[in-house]
């Protein structure tokens, strides 16, 4: 498996988008919650991407003058942040939009930093990393990296919401305003998601069978 010229040329474009709409995003961000933006799993996901696309764009850059392909490491970070976006991109459609009211989808998904943070940067990620980044292909052990940072933000923050350090930020970590049940049932559900994400974005991005 290879990528054209063509291909590699796509890929920086889309990558270098990313690194640019999350330049605007930032702002918007910090003027909404400051400091707290750093407590977000969309944030921290789509701070993540915007350092990895960039290395992405110089790497396949550096591919396209040279020849041959980007690095393993380069899209296995790239694989690891485009499932952190989609998992932002998915829970938002299919859990907190829902939860905001009537108009939900269009306030989470069109509006302020969530434009980039929720809509734009997951797709683009997502449309270059299955389209346009074919190699080296991953291992599907790759799998286990991009649960990775999952695992830890939501291990931290449950921690802190059942030492009462924090609430939230999401409606799933509040453990005593709901029954225990819920909470398990919250980590089952995204973990799961999570996992199939994954599984999925491995596939779809051209994924090989031996470890």
């Amino acid at each position: 498996m290879y990528t054209s010229r063509l291909q590699k040329t796509l890929s920086i474009l889309a990558n270098l988008a990313v690194v640019w709409m999350e330049l605007k995003a930032i702002p918007l961000s910090w003027s909404g919650v400051h400091e707290q933006m750093f407590l977000f799993y969309t944030e921290l996901s789509n701070l993540f991407a915007m350092g990895v696309c960039l290395a992405v764009a110089l790497c396949q850059l550096r591919a396209l003058l040279a020849g041959g392909e980007m690095p393993a490491w380069a899209r296995t970070l790239k694989y690891m942040v485009t499932c952190c976006l989609m998992l932002t991109f998915l829970t938002v459609v299919f859990v907190l939009a829902p939860m905001y009211g009537p108009d939900g989808h269009y306030v989470m998904l069109l509006t302020s930093s969530m434009l980039y943070n929720h809509f734009l940067n997951p797709v683009t990620a997502f449309l270059s990393f299955v389209l346009l980044e074919r190699a080296p292909a991953l291992p599907r052990r790759a799998i286990g990296c991009a649960m990775a940072p999952t695992l830890v933000y939501g291990g931290i923050m449950l921690a802190a919401n059942v030492a009462r350090v924090y609430k939230g930020p999401y409606p799933f970590f509040y453990v005593y305003e709901q029954p225990l049940w819920v909470s398990g049932m919250w980590v089952v559900v995204i973990l799961g998601g999570a996992l199939l994400i994954a599984w999925m974005v491995w596939k779809l991005g051209g994924g090989r069978r031996a470890a």
